[in-house]
């Protein structure tokens, strides 16, 4: 998959009550998928400065950097969890259409307000395409880190289409997620539930959940594939 996401962002996304706290910070960072530690938890999206792509920083970052998403800690742990403290979601570079690229990886309706994503298969955590087929040679908790990491992809495109601006996406509208499985297998929605869990997390429980379709099919190039529709806020030089 190629590479065109050459900047490496931190995003602060405080968890508020209509308010929204911004503020983008350029570093350095590794290559996602040999850092990153799976975390869980919730957070709705702040309003974030696009970098500037003549930024004097910028030509220090790799080409293998992604973006950080910073939200709040997991609201669904049993301790008693400081309301301040943070997680950091990892993304991969965004990559371009492949093949004879006759397709955009995302493309947005300014009448509905909504951004449509094309299928992001599943990778593993070093951004490999994953294939295989679920109930045999891949097991559904195997498949469900695939479809997390679908997750990661989707909001790497969503981010790069948006120059940073995560805090226009108002809504989760729906998820489609494909799984390649055997004829036996039913658990589908377990699977595709990595996807949903990163977009609750980036998103918050109420913005980053929407409604949702998840089946399995016999071919595939992938383990799992998934697609997203998303209401977006317009920019703020076009609103009234």
């Amino acid at each position: 998959m190629r590479k065109s996401l050459v900047h490496s962002t931190t995003f602060l996304l405080k968890q508020c009550t209509g308010t929204r706290a911004s503020g983008s910070v350029l570093r350095t960072f590794p290559f996602y998928g040999r850092t990153r530690t799976p975390v869980f938890g919730t957070a709705t999206a702040s309003r974030s400065r696009p970098l500037s792509s003549s930024s004097s920083s910028a030509s220090t970052i790799s080409d293998r950097g992604g973006a950080i998403l910073r939200g709040s800690a997991p609201i669904s742990s049993n301790t008693d969890t400081d309301k301040d403290s943070t997680i950091e979601i990892h993304l991969p570079p965004a990559d371009d259409p492949v093949g004879l690229a006759l397709y955009k990886k995302a493309i947005y309706c300014p009448v509905s307000q909504v951004l449509r994503t094309s299928a992001h298969v599943g990778s593993d955590d070093d951004n490999q395409k994953a294939d295989g087929i679920v109930g045999d040679a891949v097991t559904p908790e195997e498949a469900k880190t695939h479809a997390r990491n679908s997750g990661l992809r989707l909001l790497a495109t969503i981010h790069h289409y948006l120059d940073g601006d995560l805090g226009r996406v108002e809504q989760v509208l729906h998820l489609k997620g494909l799984v390649k499985s055997t004829p036996e297998f039913s658990g589908h929605a377990a699977v595709i539930d990595g996807c949903s869990e990163v977009l609750a997390e980036a998103f918050g429980p109420d913005k980053g959940v929407g409604t949702r379709e998840c089946f399995g099919v016999g071919s595939l190039g992938a383990t799992v594939a998934c697609t997203l529709e998303l209401r977006i806020r317009p920019p703020l030089d076009i609103e009234k």
